[in-house]
């Protein structure tokens, strides 16, 4: 027993005591210190209040000074749609403001709702609070014939007479109104009493309790096209017979939401409630009408930390085997499993603990913590040829996929994932948790042969985790595998070099070697995924009831967003090559040319490969502060220091990464310390870009100048007394 203890002590120290795990641990206790400690504390539950499910069709995204322009242009008679913005009153040409739609140009202050008639082509209208509704305001409403989308969620009266007055004026409006396609009406103010007329061409709907069994009679007998149908209840309502006959009656109903919570203390009532429906109504799909948004992200957050510490402990049992310890374990205990699989089991506890505290349902909160804990578990990219090679590859494409699907599904529809986080879909997660389990286990047993597959490979580390040229020239690698591909394209890339002319200068001459297309390739090949991305998104949006903004109006945060990944991408590909190079960087060293005259050129040749990634930085900077409203000559001021601070501090760390001794702990505090930069680019910019709030100069220079400072403090302890030093 002791010498088994001593066994599993060794495994343990051989695990922890890497560099790169010590470092890793230590970056997680960012992440996961302060979720686990808020959790523990009783902080980390999320608030009991209940979302609404959009059922009407949302804005596209006409933004402020897009309709300032149409209005400077004088062709406010072209546009069709037209949304509220009570947060940003003072942009707005025609804003609701205490009733009224403020006047042209008066900076927000009231004017009349007769500017309603600038748009006469109007087609669509949302309104959200603080704004209200007058009688005048109900009869523009009813002069705009050729309305299709009307949005009013509590939306209320300015005044007691017209809110007593509000079922009259709603319906003489909505009589108007003859080819309305959606409307939303939950929560209007004084809408309990309104009985619905006639709507022929309705096909979207969302009313209240009031007069609910009258409304639905009407619905029944006069909107043969209605085929999405949302009630407003309460906890305690009840459908009766008649209710019950009227919905069965509609011959193109497809979907009902019933929204009987507010809060998380009335879901079970909600709950019978659409249980009621969908036993009433077999051919139509009965679903809750509210949801918990905070449930949902607090389980997106919970399963990504959650499975942080499970893979640097996964990653590095898989290191293990590639050393002489591992060739030493007993096949049998299998400690380089058990501490794992022990890591994987107290951080998947902790996750279901907190996914309960949030009154996610057992079978969910057993398969985001499996799958989370277990993710990247067997990793095993190169497998032995055969039917278990192709199940390995295709089970991790599987999850990628899966991944990708769930995180898209919780952004575009967090409805869906709350329902199936809530234990509304039964079926699908006891499928979706039977699937995880049957991965998890293949994935444990291949671990558990992972050194037989490294001897039949003839290889030196594990397959898929490290891709070296010892790999890809092995003869057991498949013509068409990922390793092979990545080898060859590298073998391009040098034969492309090489057959440059022999450059003059001795800068060009340390960059010969480094074939840099592939940075090229890969930001091209990122620009192309994301705007092809951003192109299904209308298809996905149409999918789950939402619409997208056109390509003109968001193209240029595409291009933000893309020149950032390719910024981030051509760092670490540069850091890559360079950290590839040490060995040839030694008989560098010993070229006819002076000690400071060598180290001036690798400096001068790191600097040059970090042009790229510093004008897709800047550009990525210069568009975010460029397109913000809230903009200006400190905004720019603070992106040029956080620019500055963070390629100083580059530059610094891949020029030691390429000269150190110890080249894995310089690579791992390179990540650390750009993810650091990264937080503060985030910070500084949030305090002078944002439109919520005023501008926080202290904090954003504050930020701005911490970056400035580690960046040049690295720098100057970098090159200090630099020449004087040997490689390695």
């Amino acid at each position: 027993m002791i010498a088994i203890l001593r066994q599993y002590a060794l495994v343990l120290w051989a695990i922890v005591s890497r560099p790169w795990t010590l470092l890793m641990l230590g970056l997680g206790l960012l992440y996961v210190g302060p979720f686990l400690g808020a959790w523990l504390g009783g902080r980390a539950v999320p608030d009991n209040a209940m979302t609404p499910v959009p059922v009407v069709e949302t804005p596209s995204g006409l933004g402020s000074e897009e309709l300032r322009k149409i209005a400077l242009q004088g062709r406010l008679d072209r546009v069709t749609e037209y949304r509220t913005w009570p947060d940003h009153v003072e942009e707005q040409i025609l804003v609701l403001h205490d009733g009224r739609i403020g006047s042209l140009g008066n900076g927000g202050r009231a004017g009349g709702w007769h500017n309603l008639d600038q748009l006469p082509a109007l087609e669509k209208l949302w309104m959200s609070p603080p704004d209200m509704l007058s009688e005048e305001g109900w009869q523009r409403i009813g002069d705009h014939t050729a309305l299709e989308v009307l949005s009013l969620p509590n939306v209320s009266s300015p005044n007691s007479e017209t809110l007593n007055r509000f079922p009259m004026l709603a319906r003489a409006a909505l009589e108007r109104l003859p080819r309305l396609r959606q409307l939303d009406l939950r929560g209007t103010g004084g809408s309990f009493d309104l009985l619905l007329p006639p709507l022929p061409k309705i096909e979207v709907l969302a009313i209240g309790w009031g007069r609910l069994e009258e409304n639905l009679r009407t619905l029944a007998d006069g909107s043969p096209r209605l085929r999405v149908l949302a009630i407003q209840t309460w906890f305690d309502i009840g459908f009766t017979p008649g209710m019950i006959e009227s919905l069965k009656r509609m011959p193109n109903l497809r979907s009902v939401y019933v929204a009987g919570a507010y809060q998380a203390a009335d879901e079970p009532a909600m709950t019978r409630q659409v249980n009621e429906l969908h036993l009433a109504l077999p051919g139509v799909a009965v679903h809750p009408g509210t949801y918990r948004s905070s449930r949902v992200w607090t389980s997106f957050f919970a399963t990504l930390i959650g499975g942080y510490l499970p893979f640097v402990f996964w990653f590095q049992s898989s290191l293990l085997l590639s050393m002489a310890l591992g060739w030493m374990l007993p096949r049998r205990l299998a400690p380089h499993l058990f501490w794992s699989m022990a890591v994987s089991t107290a951080c998947g506890g902790i996750i279901v603990g907190v996914l309960r505290d949030c009154d996610v349902a057992w079978m969910p909160a057993l398969t985001l913590a499996l799958f989370s804990t277990m993710g990247t578990a067997g990793g095993v990219f190169g497998d032995v040829d055969g039917i278990t090679g192709r199940i390995s590859s295709t089970l991790q494409r599987v999850e990628l996929i899966s991944s990708l699907a769930a995180a898209a599904t919780a952004l575009l529809a967090p409805w869906y994932v709350d329902r199936w986080l809530s234990g509304g879909m039964p079926r699908f997660a006891a499928m979706t948790l039977v699937a995880v389990i049957a991965a998890s286990v293949w994935k444990l047993a291949r671990q558990a042969r992972l050194h037989r597959i490294i001897t039949n490979l003839q290889l030196a580390a594990p397959p898929g985790l490290v891709i070296d040229a010892t790999q890809g020239t092995q003869p057991t690698q498949q013509a068409g595998s990922f390793a092979n591909r990545a080898l060859k394209q590298a073998e391009r890339g040098v034969d492309r070099q090489l057959s440059r002319p022999v450059p003059n200068s001795y800068p060009e001459k340390l960059r010969r070697s480094q074939p840099r297309f592939q940075i090229m390739q890969t930001a091209a090949t990122t620009f192309i995924a994301m705007v092809t991305v951003f192109l299904c998104f209308p298809l996905v949006g149409r999918w789950g009831g939402l619409r997208s903004p056109p390509l003109s109006q968001s193209l240029p945060w595409v291009i933000a967003a893309f020149a950032w990944q390719a910024c981030v991408m051509a760092i670490a590909q540069t850091a890559l090559l360079w950290g590839q190079r040490r060995e040839s960087l030694v008989i560098d060293f010993l070229r006819p040319v002076s000690r400071t005259g060598y180290w001036q050129g690798l400096r001068k040749a790191i600097a040059l490969d970090l042009v790229f990634p510093a004008v897709l930085g800047a550009a990525c900077l210069g568009l975010s502060v460029g397109m913000s409203a809230s903009g200006g000559p400190w905004a720019w001021g603070v992106a040029a220091i956080l620019l500055v601070g963070t390629f100083a501090l580059t530059h610094a760390m891949i020029l030691l990464l390429a000269v150190t001794r110890w080249p894995l702990v310089v690579g791992t505090l390179l990540v650390v310390l750009l993810v650091a930069a990264g937080i503060g680019i985030v910070i500084a910019l949030s305090q002078v870009l944002s439109v919520s709030k005023p501008a926080d100069l202290f904090m954003a220079l504050l930020a701005a100048g911490a970056v400035l400072a580690v960046g040049l403090g690295i720098r100057i302890g970098v090159l200090w007394r630099l020449e004087e030093r040997e490689i390695g």
